[in-house]
């Protein structure tokens, strides 16, 4: 099989980041462009059909919980370095930050 010109045997190992398909700008406009007020698409974080995640409610649940009252306790929170400072981690597959400094 060739895909956008690489040739993958069979038994070649082929891993595929599902972060990279939450960024097509056919489905998200700036898809690089963090906006809180952007409408939600149709996504792949937590997966898809029988990969779906099993954690996926309990961390949408955290995730509104966390973020409806982190504004309100901390209403002047301000990032402590410039936006394009906070550097990903590539040590491990699945990414985040090595930190965000606030203040």
């Amino acid at each position: 099989m060739e895909i956008d010109g690489v040739s993958i045997r069979a038994g070649d190992l082929v891993l595929l980041d599902n972060g990279a398909a939450n960024h097509g700008p056919a489905v998200f406009a700036e898809p690089d462009r963090f906006d809180i007020t952007r409408k939600a698409a149709t996504h792949l974080t937590f997966g898809h059909g029988l990969r779906y995640c099993i954690g996926a409610p309990l961390a949408r649940m955290e995730l509104q919980a966390v973020f409806s009252q982190l504004i309100p306790r901390f209403p002047t929170m301000r990032l402590a370095v410039p936006a394009e400072g906070p550097t990903v981690r590539k040590d491990v597959r699945t990414g985040g930050l090595t930190s965000l400094p606030a203040t």
